[in-house]
């Protein structure tokens, strides 16, 4: 059983939905991975309420095949709830879980779970078996981690104090973490004094899903990147285009890309900007577009939504990969778009790119 619980869980993952991104393509391919090895795995995740997308209620089983499906688990309110807010819906939840499979009489032998939320109901759930299961825990990122990386005044908001108490209580009842980075041991050991065994579990690639491709002139994303920059086919076709890609987060600090962007572009004026930023996430979109429209340099920025089908190929037609967030467990995006041959420009917060593109030298 893997633990996923919060976001929008499915098979076609749509990368930029509200805390939807890196987590659930790393669950979706470790899934498969597991799969092909001869495993059953159930992936759990919270339900019981409309997709954003779709409208279509997020509930029961989703089969992708024999050996992997997907459950969705519910709690008493039927609308999304962030990954911040899901402290009082965890009790809900266990009983949902537990509820579900004891219906079917489900067989688990090993729990896998993944941030902190799947890994306190992984905790309770096993609390009410007969015989307690082995737990693994992949946090992905740690509350004492985003504490260091972000501003003291977006603590509260983030509930980071109780995520760090709910975390240190949660490691005395695992039998193992799993880090993606050494950036997430070190804080296991320094933050956390764990001294667990050093499980490694990075992220990686589906090669053939990602890798370097040439992009003929008739493909549909130069018409989808005319579309959204307002520009002809053939100025986007000649533009260097700077992408980033991800769940539209303050951490992300898509704000500073945008206001970078428009710094450089009197001076490389044939640039696009080519931005995800999603429109469901209201208050900060409506303040991500306004600075758009302020900062001189709209012309040439396209916003872009969840695009999860042309991800390999904007990729391709990317000169630069550009991220500055502090807040990753690893980097998925950066290193999509390093098996793309695309280069890459990162803060020093991404694991990836620090520990793996940068090397010893520079």
């Amino acid at each position: 059983m893997i633990i996923t619980n919060h976001g929008v869980h499915q098979w076609d993952i749509v990368p930029g939905l509200p805390d939807t991104g890196g987590q659930n393509v790393f669950v979706n391919q470790f899934t498969h991975a597991l799969a092909r090895c001869g495993f059953k795995i159930t992936i759990v995740n919270r339900g019981g309420y409309p997709h954003p997308n779709t409208d279509v209620l997020q509930t029961g089983l989703r089969y992708k095949d024999q050996n992997q499906r997907i459950l969705y688990i519910t709690d008493d309110r039927y609308e999304f709830v962030r990954k911040e807010d899901m402290h009082e819906q965890i009790p809900a939840l266990v009983r949902s879980l537990d509820a579900s499979l004891t219906s079917e009489g489900a067989k688990i032998d090993l729990i896998i779970s993944h941030y902190w939320d799947g890994a306190k109901i992984g905790a309770l759930y096993n609390e009410t078996l007969p015989e307690r299961l082995k737990h693994i825990w992949v946090p992905h990122s740690l509350a004492a981690l985003k504490k260091r990386n972000i501003q003291k005044d977006k603590w509260a908001n983030l509930r980071i104090d109780e995520r760090l108490t709910a975390e240190s209580e949660l490691i005395q009842r695992l039998d193992c973490i799993a880090a993606t980075s050494s950036t997430i041991r070190k804080t296991l050991v320094d933050d956390y004094g764990y001294t667990g065994p050093d499980l490694f579990l990075p992220p990686c690639v589906d090669i053939e899903r990602i890798h370097p491709r040439t992009v003929p002139d008739g493909d549909h994303i130069w018409d989808f990147l005319s579309q959204r920059s307002g520009l002809s086919k053939e100025e986007v076709q000649g533009s260097k285009i700077i992408t980033e890609v991800s769940r539209t987060d303050t951490t992300k600090r898509k704000d500073v890309l945008i206001k970078a962007f428009a710094a450089v572009l009197p001076r490389f004026p044939n640039s696009l900007l080519v931005v995800s930023i999603d429109e469901k996430e209201g208050a900060l979109f409506r303040d991500l577009t306004d600075l758009i429209a302020a900062c001189g340099a709209g012309s040439r920025i396209a916003v872009i939504g969840s695009i999860w089908d042309l991800l390999p190929v904007l990729y391709a037609v990317t000169d630069v990969y550009c991220t500055p967030s502090v807040m990753e467990g690893f980097g998925m995006s950066a290193q999509e778009a390093a098996a793309s041959k695309v280069p890459v420009l990162a803060s020093s917060l991404v694991p990836f790119v620090a520990e793996y593109l940068s090397g010893e030298t520079t």
